[in-house]
């Protein structure tokens, strides 16, 4: 499966994945491409260090640094830019910049604007980073630069949590003569829904959309197909739910537990219970709550363990519709990775 198929784009917002493989299409034209990263930020900004956009040649761009002024004064550095090269621009929220760029953020950002060519080698380095997205290992994309912002060396490292300290966001190392910005390139959070009903129709789209990869598990292929799940990366069609969570799930990984029945979402709730993953949440009233939590702690579970577990699942925001349920949830999602990328 090639990088414009495994990532084509649809109408949910750009993503990273999104402006790399526009990178690519821009590449197989001949035009250059300038990728816009916030290298660092502080304070108050619109988007974090990481959130990254690309500007083609006819002034077009794909994905997003926050909008606003910034947005707007990186697009036209970018468009007025020479092919190949590379600029680092500081943006000041706090003071004179914030009242000449009309912001009233109250933080700082530095940018980097680095021109990409359409040679063989930086084909084969955006390639790889597409690729990187299917990958289970962690990564780094390394750019180097010397102190007038002129870009040595494009690379991909392999991620050492001794050496750069386990961190998500991207950070800087300087010896003097060079700076070099790590990009951790890690695969997003798997949110594995149990449960393929309305419910989990309407989040998935939206853990897709706030990108999550997401894999969907019912024991019904009506509930659990293409059709219902376009944007599901992994589709399982279960025997029983006894034995339907993979036993080696990590922090990365999000269980939603909505089956069809208590007695399932109890045995699916027990084998969540046994993994190390980073958020189990399962969905129900309180008294399902209750007769849920009873029996399995006549089985091997304690009350530690079940305080873990995010039940009734969601934000406290009064939802009713799917469509609701499924904004209340995801927002208990984003707000489990934001934690992690602290």
């Amino acid at each position: 499966m090639n990088a414009a198929t495994l990532f084509a784009a649809s109408a949910r917002a750009h993503k990273m994945r999104d402006v790399l493989v526009s990178i690519l299409k821009a590449f197989e034209q001949e035009q250059s491409v300038v990728r816009i990263t916030i290298m660092k930020s502080s304070g108050s900004t619109p988007r974090t260090a990481g959130a990254c956009m690309a500007v083609f040649e006819d002034g077009s761009m794909v994905g997003t640094i926050g909008g606003g002024s910034v947005e707007h004064a990186s697009h036209m550095a970018a468009k007025e830019m020479s092919p190949g090269q590379t600029q680092i621009r500081d943006f000041d929220l706090t003071n004179n910049d914030a009242a000449s760029l009309g912001m009233v953020c109250g933080g700082a950002m530095t940018v980097l604007l680095d021109s990409l060519l359409p040679t063989n080698d930086n084909n084969a380095l955006i390639q790889e980073l597409v690729a990187q997205y299917a990958s289970s290992e962690p990564r780094l994309l390394a750019t180097s630069f010397t102190t007038d912002g002129t870009v040595v060396c494009r690379e991909i490292l392999p991620f050492d949590d001794n050496r750069y300290d386990s961190t998500r966001a991207p950070f800087l190392k300087e010896d003097g003569k060079t700076t070099v910005l790590f990009e951790p390139l890690l695969t997003p959070e798997t949110v594995h829904f149990i449960g393929g009903g309305h419910v989990a129709q309407a989040t998935a789209k939206l853990a897709a959309f706030t990108e999550f990869r997401v894999v969907v598990v019912d024991d019904r292929e009506d509930f659990a197909n293409p059709e219902r799940f376009p944007d599901a990366a992994e589709i399982r069609v279960t025997e029983n739910f006894k034995d339907c969570i993979p036993a080696q799930l990590g922090p990365e990984d999000y269980v939603v537990i909505m089956t069809r029945g208590h007695l399932h979402d109890k045995d699916v709730l027990a084998q969540a219970l046994k993994t190390n993953a980073g958020y189990i949440g399962m969905i129900g009233s309180k008294k399902k709550k209750a007769a849920t939590y009873d029996s399995l702690l006549k089985d091997e579970f304690t009350q530690t363990d079940l305080d873990q577990v995010h039940c009734p699942i969601g934000l406290s925001i009064n939802a009713d519709t799917p469509q609701e349920i499924a904004v209340s949830i995801i927002g208990e999602l984003i707000a489990t990775r934001a934690k992690r990328k602290l």
